[in-house]
């Protein structure tokens, strides 16, 4: 199939792969048969190594020509769609429909300043945005909520390149856009973020807190029982005596690796775990991805624990 003009892949590895893997490949895509343009905003700041709570709509770079600017919509993916559906029938994914590909949108910038990488996800070296543009040009125009995942890793240094800025780093770059309200969405996104976070399911969940309207937690807050610390918490209401924890795949994962536990001794070293914490008297919610892919979920599980909505 046509990732676009000139560029081939497998078909089979296009409708294999996670929407991620699709977005990895269309980015690639640039550097074939051309001199690659620069990666730009949450394109450029994910070959930086963050990571984003969904795969960005489009594929970002700069062009040199204002005339140029804008999206350009995907065409051709398949050939014969009808005949593509029929063979493929297997990797249609749940929806039945063959996954569409990404546009590109096309922002007016020369840049000049762009530094070459090696992109670790995509095993290419290709033009990139500085990361403090990259940053700044992103934080004031995704949603907040997508906004302080980034600035949570930001801040602690997460993703594969381990940037870290701090609050002030942040705040600097804010007073350098542009337009007044767009140096008020990044403060105001830089002054929500937490550092302490420590994943994106974390940061995803704070920030939904925040706009569902609850009370916000203490982060990474160790329990004790009879003296003795029990187990450091995602999240800790200690008015209410009350623990968060979020359940992504990834933590039970990378718990396996670090430890050489098998699947089942991670699940039931975490379940003693939270026995312990049960037993010091504080009570334990649970949440997973699904909960935050549907906030109301995620606010009707805290409702029922009584977490107060902020006054």
């Amino acid at each position: 199939m046509r990732v676009r003009r000139g560029v081939y892949v497998p078909t089979e590895d296009w409708l294999g792969g996670t929407a991620a893997h699709r977005y990895a490949l269309t980015t690639a895509s640039l550097a074939v048969g051309r001199p690659a343009p620069v990666l730009c905003r949450e394109t450029a700041l994910l070959a930086w190594g963050l990571a984003l709570p969904s795969v960005p709509s489009h594929v970002r770079y700069r062009t040199a020509r204002r005339s140029a600017a804008g999206s350009v919509p995907v065409g051709g993916l398949y050939g014969d769609v009808a005949a593509v559906s029929a063979l493929y029938a297997g990797l249609r994914g749940e929806s039945g429909r063959l996954p569409m590909g990404f546009p590109d949108a096309r922002h007016f910038g020369d840049g000049t300043d762009a530094v070459s990488m090696d992109v670790p996800n995509l095993g290419l070296r290709l033009p990139i945005e500085p990361f403090d543009s990259a940053i700044a040009d992103t934080l004031h125009r995704l949603p907040f909520v997508e906004s302080v995942v980034l600035a949570d890793a930001v801040l602690a240094g997460r993703g594969a390149h381990s940037v870290r800025r701090g609050r002030e780093d942040l705040a600097a770059l804010a007073s350098r856009l542009p337009s007044a309200a767009a140096k008020r969405r990044m403060i105001a996104v830089v002054t929500f973020a937490d550092g302490l976070s420590e994943s994106v399911g974390e940061s995803l969940s704070r920030a939904l807190m925040r706009e569902l309207g609850f009370e916000m937690p203490q982060l990474q807050v160790w329990v004790h029982r009879d003296g003795r610390r029990v187990a450091r918490v995602d999240f800790y209401w200690p008015r209410l005596r009350l623990v968060g924890e979020f359940d992504g795949a990834m933590k039970y994962t990378r718990a396996q690796a670090l430890s050489g536990r098998t699947a089942a001794e991670v699940v039931l070293a975490e379940k003693r775990r939270e026995d312990e914490i049960r037993a010091g008297g504080d009570r334990v919610i649970r949440w997973g991805w699904d909960d935050l892919v549907h906030p109301e979920r995620l606010a009707m599980i805290l409702h029922r624990a009584g977490v107060p909505r902020s006054v």
